[in-house]
């Protein structure tokens, strides 16, 4: 039986004031509450790198078809009918009404108002078409996700979302306590290298979403926390950040990852 809407548009409200939110998970009290919605157990996210930008040695599969997989793992999907966070914000720049994809069985019960069931073909179209319009796709546990969506078996459900600078997660994880900044798990395998190529332009420091990137005598250096989704060498002219596959078999340690945390 489908729940109940009013949390899930009640948290797109709170969503305009999600930095303050964020910083409330420092306070004591507060904290506890936050890890049940942040710690390890309950967020493990990983951005796919954009694939265009991205070295992959021969024979090794693209990150995308970790996506894919659970895709066709999963029995049940539905995409909503807006991003909760481009919605909330009023993106101008990108269709706020392009939406998530949730799987597993937990998504059966998401309230028709938010969401349509889709078809495996229709998911994966969803995906490909969230990279040509220049969104960057995530996919994990987010048990913030279960409860906006009022779902008690968060176990059970996998996000994928396709973000741009409106995402939640990238004010969330910049101004949350430290011990929730790594809800966010870097892809495995997964290298950024700033060459010799940068003229230190700062095209990077503008698009880094969790401000990991910064001009240190005239030459861009990344932060210890990049989440290295890929998109600092999708804006660099000079094609001076390289993003790479450098363990082959990175695609079998995502999905065992992400595999204990969500039962698909």
């Amino acid at each position: 039986m489908a729940k109940s809407s009013r949390t899930f548009y009640a948290l797109m409200q709170a969503l305009k004031f999600k930095k303050p939110l964020a910083r409330l998970s420092r306070v004591p009290g507060i904290k506890a509450v936050s890890r049940r919605y942040l710690g390890p157990d309950n967020a493990s996210i990983t951005y796919i790198p954009v694939n265009q930008q991205l070295e992959i040695p021969p024979g090794t599969v693209a990150p995308v078809s970790i996506v894919e997989h659970f895709i066709d793992t999963a029995e049940y999907h539905v995409i909503s009918y807006h991003c909760m966070c481009r919605k909330t914000m009023g993106c101008r720049d990108y269709d706020p009404d392009f939406g998530c994809i949730f799987m597993g069985d937990a998504a059966r019960e998401i309230h028709p108002s938010i969401a349509r069931p889709v078809s495996r073909e229709e998911a994966r179209e969803h995906v490909r078409m969230a990279a040509e319009l220049g969104l960057v796709t995530s996919i994990g546990k987010f048990r913030l996700d279960a409860f906006a969506l009022g779902l008690k078996d968060y176990d059970r459900l996998m996000s994928v979302c396709h973000c741009c600078p409106c995402c939640c997660l990238y004010e969330i994880v910049p101004h949350a306590d430290s011990e929730f900044q790594d809800m966010v798990v870097p892809l495995e395998g997964v290298a950024v290298e700033v060459t010799d190529a940068c003229d230190g332009c700062g095209a990077c420091v503008q698009t880094c979403l969790f401000k990991q990137m910064e001009v240190v005598d005239g030459k861009a250096v990344q932060g210890a926390l990049c989440k290295r989704c890929g998109r600092c060498a999708l804006v660099c002219q000079r094609g001076a950040v390289a993003v790479r596959i450098e363990d082959p078999t990175y695609f079998d340690a995502c999905v065992e990852r992400l595999s204990s945390k969500v039962r698909l």
